[in-house]
């Protein structure tokens, strides 16, 4: 089993998600990431990660693209294109010398100060899961009191 990423072009009508996140159930696949936006033309791109062997992955995306709203379902190579994730991060109040530690450690990791009024800082940090990730480990659970992310979102490097 390995990851696998779907980007699902469909109609931005009521019910979709519903239908898609059905079959995945039915077949006991768990939903590691769901990230959906709306594309200039008023459809929908949803972007799903799961785990699944290829057979699996491939019945997957032929029932996936015989539901009615959905107009096209693309495997991802991530090797072809940019995955991210994007995290919002609070940390306990902080005084003096660990809250200037904790500041240089967020930006030198690439991340940015969003507010840090009252003593605790909150960032935001974006770049694929492992660094998003390691980020949060290194300032560690004592620091760290809530974290929100985005799920993954997928662009192609092709052009056209």
């Amino acid at each position: 089993m390995k990851n696998r990423i779907f980007s699902i072009l469909c109609q931005n009508i009521p019910g979709v998600m519903m239908r898609i996140t059905r079959d995945f159930t039915r077949r006991q696949i768990n939903l590691d990431s769901i990230t959906v936006g709306v594309e200039p033309s008023g459809l929908a791109r949803i972007i799903l990660m799961f785990r699944a062997d290829d057979h699996m992955a491939e019945f997957m995306q032929k029932v996936l693209t015989r539901l009615e709203p959905i107009i096209k379902v693309d495997v991802i190579d991530p090797e072809e294109g940019v995955v991210r994730v994007v995290a919002l991060i609070k940390t306990k109040k902080l005084a003096g010398d660990e809250h200037w530690k904790v500041v240089e450690k967020i930006e030198r990791a690439g991340g940015k100060i969003v507010d840090s009024s009252g003593g605790a800082i909150l960032a935001e940090l974006s770049g694929d899961n492992e660094e998003v990730e390691n980020i949060i480990n290194a300032l560690g659970r004592e620091i760290v009191t809530e974290v929100a992310r985005s799920g993954r979102v997928y662009i192609s490097k092709k052009i056209g």
